[in-house]
């Protein structure tokens, strides 16, 4: 594939992958609450910003919290990277202990970075394989204590603090999401949103009692109403549109693990290479 054909497949899914099924539910629903208010003649003059709290209030708190889950997944994960990384180097200087049983701690403790990804990836919750993963470095450190000696045993615990507060952290950022009660009510207000907004759009621009219509009027009047409920039709399903949108990266990013959004962790940077 050209670099022209990659460059505008990777803007089809950039832009195309928050899409789904409630995208075109809330444009059905924005067309059909238009077509309602037209068709019984709802016209009031509501202020929105009763309506904006109801619905942006949420979205923009939900939205937040999902992004400091995922900045906080982050953290945890690098904090348990670098202390796996560090109980790595402190097996590597245990003079009394042989190459081949470092060889096998090496491995040891690679393996609690590749069972932890491996769970962050999973859809279920089984941490049977992980903890058994992590368990290891305790075995290995009291079958071979002595020759560890109690000082390098003692760094190794105080640096397995940290990977198990790392490891404890990012499960609760997989298994706990946002309120979903807040979710809840957040698409049920933008689904509901256009029965409101219609009405008010169409007071406000087709009888022209609003600061919208005198900037539309010029270029729309030649088409009389027809020119109007266009405009109206259009307004009312591209806010649905951007609400829903804005949902749904929230949506996306409540599991920064599971790759299913854009902005999602890129879980292989973590695996240890040195």
């Amino acid at each position: 594939m050209s670099k022209l054909g990659k460059h505008f497949k990777n803007l089809f899914v950039r832009y195309f992958s928050v899409l789904n099924y409630r995208s075109f539910i809330a444009i059905a629903i924005a067309l059909f609450a238009t077509w309602i208010s037209y068709r019984f003649h709802l016209v009031f003059d509501l202020d929105l910003t009763l309506i904006s709290v109801a619905v942006v209030f949420p979205l923009v708190f939900t939205l937040g919290s999902a992004f400091q889950r995922r900045e906080k997944a982050l953290e945890h994960l690098g904090r348990a990277k670098g202390a796996l990384s560090a109980i790595k180097f402190c097996f590597s200087y245990a003079k009394k202990v042989d190459d081949l049983d470092k060889e096998k701690i090496y491995k040891v403790v690679e393996n609690v970075k590749t069972e932890l990804i491996a769970f962050l990836y999973a859809e279920s919750n089984d941490k049977e394989k992980l903890n058994t993963a992590v368990g290891e470095i305790q075995n290995f450190i009291t079958v071979h204590g002595n020759n560890l000696g109690r000082s390098l045993s003692l760094r190794v615990y105080r640096l397995m603090r940290d990977v198990i507060m790392g490891i404890e952290n990012s499960i609760a950022i997989k298994a706990h999401r946002t309120p979903y009660s807040i979710r809840a009510y957040c698409v049920l207000f933008i689904y509901v949103f256009p029965f409101f907004y219609a009405p008010t759009l169409i007071k406000n621009i087709q009888y022209q009692e609003g600061a919208v219509a005198n900037l539309l009027s010029d270029t729309i009047i030649a088409n009389g109403a027809n020119g109007y409920t266009i405009i109206i039709y259009t307004l009312n399903v591209i806010i649905s549109f951007f609400l829903i949108t804005l949902f749904n990266i929230q949506e996306q990013i409540e599991n920064p693990f599971d790759q299913d959004g854009l902005d999602d962790i890129i879980l292989e940077n973590y695996l240890l290479d040195y």
